[in-house]
């Protein structure tokens, strides 16, 4: 679990509805703008929501209407996101460090990201590291990556960055089944119904 990549990571799902404000609103891009663009709050917010559904979810030619000054459709929109990364590739690699250390570093602090790493239990089912390694160590595990001895860094809601609020420590199997679909709340009963699988495997000869 590596601090920095994970800063890049939460860059990155920021980056991505900051584009998107951008087309949408006929902006410049602008590194003071991006690094106050806070996708948790409102106005920022507003957009994040209108990606994850008419952007995301409706028909390539829906055109979205509520602050698209642009009047491009979701295909053109896709189209002219990718146009202005491109077009603004360094420029956009050299706010990565500024974000690290205005913003990613004040939303998870190095010591709340190490009082994780020291988490033991998955936080939806509840199972211990020491009980997935016991199991391997059974040859009762049967995932086919190096992924799984350690617990993993989940956002509980997929759609914010990385902070204190929104982080939990996740087992492979949780976060992989969790994927960007589901917030923490709707996971919960998934994640227990993993737990007791896991545990119960353990139990059998």
């Amino acid at each position: 679990m590596n601090y920095r990549s994970k800063s890049n990571d939460s860059f990155n799902a920021r980056l991505r509805f900051y584009l998107f404000y951008c087309v949408l609103q006929k902006k410049e891009l602008d590194k003071a703008e991006f690094l106050a663009f806070d996708i948790d709050k409102n106005p920022a917010m507003e957009f994040v929501n209108l990606y994850v559904t008419e952007y995301q979810q409706f028909d390539t030619k829906h055109n979205i209407l509520t602050h698209n000054l642009s009047g491009l459709n979701n295909d053109e929109v896709y189209s002219k996101v990718k146009e202005l990364e491109k077009l603004n590739k360094d420029k956009i690699n050299s706010w990565k460090d500024d974000y690290f250390t205005e913003v990613f570093k004040e939303k998870l602090p190095t010591g709340e990201f190490e009082k994780l790493g020291k988490t033991e239990n998955c936080a939806y089912c509840g199972t211990s590291i020491n009980t997935i390694r016991g199991m391997m160590e059974s040859k009762k595990i049967f995932k086919k990556n190096e992924r799984g001895y350690n617990l993993e860094l989940d956002r509980k809601e997929p759609n914010k960055e990385y902070s204190i609020e929104n982080c939990v420590m996740a087992c492979y199997w949780c976060n992989n089944a969790k994927t960007d679909e589901f917030s923490a709340e709707e996971f919960a009963p998934i994640g227990k119904a993993i737990g007791a699988t896991l545990r119960n495997r353990l139990l059998k000869n």
